[in-house]
């Protein structure tokens, strides 16, 4: 941690008063902050000066009640500590129960890897793709003398003709070339 941050990290949990650059002060429980110098400060209050209408000299001071508040460090012009953090006894660990929630994961595993809750271990027979009888390879009958992966000859092609895209072939349709047509006669 650099120098500039240790010196901010002293403050976390204190009571500290920041100053904006609009006058407006906030007091709150400084939690975090970041490389911008943004702060957070939780059970914060607004302090503003009003003035009044009717005289230039008289101002009256107005709170208002935020909480939870993110400041931007470009606003803020001064941060002092008004107390330190509470020296108390820290709170008894509150087990979960209804109305508290716990996050998942942190620690302890939220289930078995062995076994999937109830409708989440796979598909469902019935409800979506194929059967599994459909998904089973079927055995074709290939002619003789075709090597497997290749496709079947088409209904009506001779016997002794290659199937289509056989490479050195003309594609289908096109004349062979006879002779005399070749190259250079």
């Amino acid at each position: 941690m650099s120098g500039r941050n240790t010196r901010m990290a002293q403050w976390l949990d204190y009571r500290v008063r920041v100053t904006i650059s609009d006058q407006r002060m906030f007091v709150g429980t400084f939690m975090a902050f970041d490389k911008y110098m943004n702060v957070v400060l939780a059970d914060c209050e607004e302090f503003r000066k009003i003035k009044s209408k009717g005289k230039k000299a008289d101002e009256k001071e107005v709170k208002r009640t935020l909480g939870f508040v993110v400041l931007r460090g470009e606003t803020i012009v001064s941060l002092m500590a008004e107390a330190p953090p509470p020296t108390g006894p820290k709170k008894p660990e509150i087990q979960p129960g209804p109305g508290r929630g716990q996050v998942a994961g942190r620690g302890m595993p939220a289930a078995p890897l062995s076994s999937a809750p109830a409708g989440l271990s796979g598909p469902v027979r019935g409800v979506g793709g194929p059967a599994a009888i459909q998904m089973q390879p079927k055995a074709s009958a290939l002619p003789p003398g075709l090597p497997p992966g290749f496709p079947a000859r088409p209904p009506g092609m001779p016997p002794m003709m290659p199937p289509p895209g056989m490479p050195g072939m003309p594609p289908p349709g096109m004349p062979g070339m006879g002779r005399g047509m070749g190259r250079g006669m």
